[in-house]
């Protein structure tokens, strides 16, 4: 993580912060030879200047570079610095303050005290512009990524929007709340009341890229489903669209029912198991396929099973970043307690089912993850 982030600042920031304290810090040489009356040896006097500017760039470079273990090399630093110092005092000290003074003397310490105020307000000027002029540079990147970023949320909400609807005897409910701006989840519903499609993506990591990934999905499962493609080919169809497509460390898990005709049809890839709770036994059934993620394989076959449903049953698709939830000892959520919350809230409308489920979540742990949950309910 931190060197992409001193790969993402333009080398000319980076020297011209350093330039900056730099020039801040070397007032503090200018201001020991003012306290010394401008009587410090020459040599002296240079390194001083030098080791009061240097020693607080090294500091601020491994400030940035280490951050929280910066301070193994700051303290190390810091009793170079202090020993310098002194080595300096004591190799090369002042002349001693005249008990009387000429016209010379006060004339050559008056001009040495002079570049010392003068050196100190040009040293200030200069490292107030390096720091400022970092600053403005830094900022308008911030405020470009920014504007980016929200218009990524933007088209993440219209590619992601919340689904309640019904089709023929089927009811869906279903949000997406990604973890940031923009989310890697997807949930989606295509079809008539012949034939629907419901399914529920998951893009491995977190931020933009997994947020575009996403976005071809939902383009490339629609593509496919309006090209009159099976729903039990449309993992292998998916998988084949996407492994040339993305980073070789991304992949996208998977899960899906659909219907075609009479028959319910379900698969996974790599996704958490799909829950049905039986309206009739009160019980809840996982269904998992031994399928592995979209995109990891160029190639390969993805199975699904059909499935029976009976009036009342309900159908749960989610992502990991429910079930992955975890509370202050450690302890996930876990798919026990997503199912005992299916079975409370059953009977309930799904949109109640689907805040149950929420907010049950929530009071578990803090969330880090993107949460997504689609529900299918034959009435």
């Amino acid at each position: 993580m931190n060197a992409n982030y001193w790969k993402s600042v333009p080398r000319k920031s980076i020297v011209l912060f350093l330039l900056g304290v730099f020039f801040l810090f070397s007032t503090l040489g200018f201001a020991s030879d003012i306290s010394e009356m401008g009587r410090q040896p020459t040599l002296r006097y240079v390194l001083s200047i030098l080791i009061s500017g240097v020693f607080p760039v090294m500091y601020a470079f491994a400030g940035f570079a280490l951050r929280k273990q910066c301070w193994k090399v700051i303290f190390p630093l810091f009793v170079v610095h202090f020993l310098l110092i002194n080595v300096l005092a004591n190799q090369l000290p002042a002349s001693p303050l005249p008990t009387q003074m000429d016209a010379a003397e006060i004339a050559r310490m008056h001009a040495r005290l002079s570049l010392d105020g003068a050196a100190i307000t040009v040293a200030v000027g200069l490292g107030y512009a390096c720091l400022l002029y970092v600053s403005i540079t830094e900022f308008r990147r911030y405020f470009r990524a920014h504007a980016e970023i929200t218009l990524a949320s933007e088209i993440h909400q219209v590619l992601v929007p919340p689904i309640a609807t019904k089709i023929g005897d089927f009811e869906f409910f279903g949000r997406s709340s990604p973890s940031g701006e923009v989310g890697g989840d997807l949930i989606d519903l295509a079809g008539t009341e012949n034939h629907w499609v419901a399914y529920v993506a998951d893009v491995s990591g977190h931020g933009v890229a997994p947020g575009v990934v996403m976005g071809m999905v939902k383009s490339a499962g629609r593509m496919l489903l309006s090209g009159g493609d099976d729903a039990g080919h449309l993992m292998t169809r998916l998988n084949e669209v996407l492994y040339p497509l993305k980073k070789p460390d991304m992949f996208v898990t998977f899960c899906f029912v659909a219907k075609k005709g009479d028959a319910l049809q379900i698969g996974t890839a790599g996704h958490p198991a799909i829950l049905q709770f039986s309206a009739k036994t009160g019980q809840v059934t996982q269904w998992e396929s031994p399928n592995m993620p979209l995109g990891i394989l160029p190639d390969g076959e993805f199975v699904g099973t059909e499935a029976p449903a009976e009036s009342g049953d309900i159908f749960a698709m989610y992502t990991d970043g429910l079930l992955e939830t975890a509370n202050a000892a450690g302890e996930e959520f876990g798919i026990q307690r997503l199912e005992a919350e299916l079975q409370k809230h059953a009977r309930a409308p799904l949109d109640a089912i689907c805040q149950s489920l929420e907010e049950s979540v929530n009071r578990h742990g803090a969330r880090f993850d993107d949460q997504s949950i689609l529900l299918i309910r034959r009435s």
